[in-house]
């Protein structure tokens, strides 16, 4: 009897051990990932999509008064995005499947970057960069295999990356052009 708790005792630990290793090991490929936004103005690169920056508004924007800095953060806990202005950016790779007249698939090392500037309140400076990157086959099946990564104001502090759910929620939605927003492409 003493002998099957220890057994279960040590599969039990090494179970546990297992799972730790996997939860702390980075994803393939994320290791790799870095940043500069002030490289997005390297136009051999880097392609500006919207001639001027585009609106996205939100039910703030709605309020029967001047909304405060903290509804606009409340907010963005669901949709980074809102009550903003982006301007965005897509490399090479991606460019043809962006600017093509009917939706295409992105291939394999597109990057699309969305610099979110604030609102008047906030002072029209950056507040951060989304950033969403083609992937290999198989890495993120459920949403086009692209990976999601945040960058902070600074255009290079990484905040976060890799199958985001906040990015994924808003994403899933658009299927048909994979997974990309291009309403931003009107305003050109």
């Amino acid at each position: 009897m003493a002998r099957n708790r220890i057994f279960y005792l040590l599969a039990a630990v090494a179970a546990l051990t297992l799972v730790i290793a996997l939860v702390q090991q980075p994803a393939r490929g994320d290791s790799d990932f870095s940043f500069d936004a002030a490289k997005l103005k390297d136009t051999a690169v880097w392609t500006k999509v919207n001639g001027q920056p585009y609106r996205i508004s939100s039910f703030v924007d709605t309020l029967c008064r001047i909304p405060t800095a903290q509804d606009y953060e409340s907010e963005r806990k669901n949709n980074p995005h809102a009550s903003s202005f982006i301007t965005v950016y897509v490399n090479n790779a991606g460019r043809d499947a962006m600017f093509a007249k009917h939706t295409q698939t992105f291939p394999e090392g597109s990057v699309i970057v969305k610099e979110k500037i604030g609102n008047v309140v906030e002072g029209r400076k950056p507040l951060l960069y989304t950033i969403m990157r083609k992937r290999e086959a198989g890495y993120n099946p459920s949403l086009g295999d692209w990976e999601f990564a945040v960058v902070g104001p600074d255009g290079k502090e990484l905040q976060a990356i890799g199958k985001l759910e906040n990015c994924q929620s808003c994403h899933k939605g658009k299927r048909a052009s994979d997974f990309v927003y291009r309403s931003y492409l009107a305003s050109n």
